[in-house]
């Protein structure tokens, strides 16, 4: 299991890139783009960047797609692509798959939105907690986001304390207790300080984050030996996806987190929402062979439609989140709804999915295939002398410019963003659907899917070269 993550650092030479390559690319992507570029600027007139959210906006302006299938992609100008953004992560079954529509067209026949409890919440959360040793419980709501920030409350309820460690560089979506140096640094190495992400967020809530140095076994023990009595959880990612880079955790020092929180009796909560039933059934528990408190979940999950999801050890769920019979004893336990949790779309998809995963067994041609883009990545980055770093696990990988090595995020802050910009603009502009985030395949990508995104990848690098 752990070859395959190790294989990701592979130490190349460095090739300077000047901004002309930046100026070609961009001549070819807007030459095939127009109508998206037309619509960005219908869209900016009532969208903020154009878009509903920061991520979906990538420079010099969003390609705006009209329909989806598989592993492919359509722009409204009609060039088809092939896709290793894959919604960020969700569609581990190709886009659109026959068996999940023909799953929720049955159901939108019987109704779309309820907000009464039915059998298909219910068999969704069993089936979870069938494949997640890790969740004996679970509760469904709408995005990561609300995923992180309800499993924190679960977990500083049960505590009592305030406070929480989360790891620089891990990215918890984008509330407030969060959004704190997930994207940006403050402090020196020794001495990590929370530093805010966002404009609008109140100083006060860095009081609350104890900021841990990912992949560090001895500076995190350190710290939360000395924070232990007042931290009411430790949240990680045990694959930090977007903050870092595809960074896996390393398997001891997840087991060094893992010891010190049941030392001290702190909820340790894994935050899953990009790797749940990417790396395994199981998860993180399973493919690292450590189990946390609690599990937060997303993407694949919801089967395309928007959807988290929280859950774990029985005594922490029923006595913090189980409503109580009448009034809810607010002092002791939380507050958590949704109109649209558990909506019966949205779990119908989900759980046709998961059944998929578990009967098909896929991962092993998946992660097969991903290794095998990797390899082919690193190989094409050597024969052109590029310092082109390759990081991921499993279906999940990411590529770097200008570095040797990723374990935390002063590390990932080293890496020639510039140069990673003007690669995946290349791939954009030859329609292939990346960006400098991490990317996914899926049980739809083939092996000509690979030697296309290879060949595609060969053109792309010789004409960084030619640019100078």
């Amino acid at each position: 299991m752990f070859n395959f993550v190790q294989k990701r650092f592979k130490v190349l030479r460095i090739w300077k890139i000047g901004v002309q390559s930046v100026t070609g690319f961009e001549e070819q992507y807007r030459a095939r783009t127009q109508k998206s570029f037309n619509m960005f600027q219908e869209a900016s007139k009532y969208l903020p960047g154009g878009v509903a959210g920061n991520g979906k906006f990538i420079e010099p302006y969003p390609i705006y797609v009209r329909n989806a299938r598989g592993a492919r992609l359509w722009d409204i100008d009609g060039y088809e692509y092939t896709d290793l953004l894959m919604g960020a992560g969700v569609h581990i079954l190709g886009h659109s798959p026959k068996v999940v529509l023909d799953a929720v067209k049955k159901q939108m026949e019987k109704g779309i939105h309820y907000y009464m409890p039915a059998e298909a919440e219910v068999k969704l959360g069993k089936k979870v907690c069938q494949l997640m040793s890790a969740i004996d419980m679970v509760r469904f709501v709408n995005t990561g986001t609300e995923s992180t920030q309800m499993a924190l409350r679960t977990a500083r309820a049960y505590r009592k304390k305030d406070r929480i460690g989360k790891f620089e560089g891990n990215f918890h979506g984008q509330h407030d207790s969060v959004l704190i140096s997930a994207l940006s640094t403050a402090g020196e190495p020794n001495n990590l300080l929370p530093s805010i992400d966002s404009a609008g967020i109140p100083k006060a809530f860095a009081q609350d984050v104890l900021i841990l140095p990912y992949n560090d076994i001895d500076g995190t023990l350190s710290s939360i030996r000395k924070d232990a009595k007042d931290l009411g959880a430790v949240i990680v990612e045990p694959v930090s996806a977007f903050g870092l880079g595809s960074i896996p955790a390393d398997k001891e020092f997840l087991k060094a987190v893992r010891e010190i929180t049941i030392e001290n009796d702190i909820p340790l909560i894994f935050d899953e929402v990009v790797t749940n039933f990417r790396l395994a059934l199981g998860g993180a528990a399973e493919f690292f062979g450590v189990k946390p408190d609690l599990v937060c979940l997303g993407k694949i999950l919801g089967g395309g439609f928007a959807i988290g999801g929280y859950g774990g050890r029985k005594d922490i769920m029923d006595k913090m989140v189980t409503p109580k019979t009448g009034l809810w004893d607010l002092k002791e336990q939380i507050f958590q709804s949704g109109c649209f949790s558990g909506n019966p779309i949205t779990m119908t998809a989900g759980l046709v999915v998961l059944d998929e995963l578990e009967k098909k067994n896929i991962y092993p041609r998946l992660n097969s295939i991903t290794e095998k883009l990797q390899d082919g990545l690193i190989e094409i980055g050597e024969q052109f002398e590029y310092d082109m770093l390759v990081t991921g696990v499993s279906s999940i990988l990411q590529i770097h410019f200008g570095i040797k090595d990723i374990r935390n995020k002063r590390d990932a802050m080293k890496a020639n963003k510039a140069m990673a910009k003007t690669f995946h603009l290349g791939l954009r502009a030859k329609g292939i659907m990346a960006s400098a985030h991490p990317l996914f395949l899926s049980t739809e990508h083939t092996e000509k899917d690979v030697n296309h995104i290879l060949e595609v990848t060969e053109i792309v690098l010789k004409e960084m070269q030619s640019f100078n």
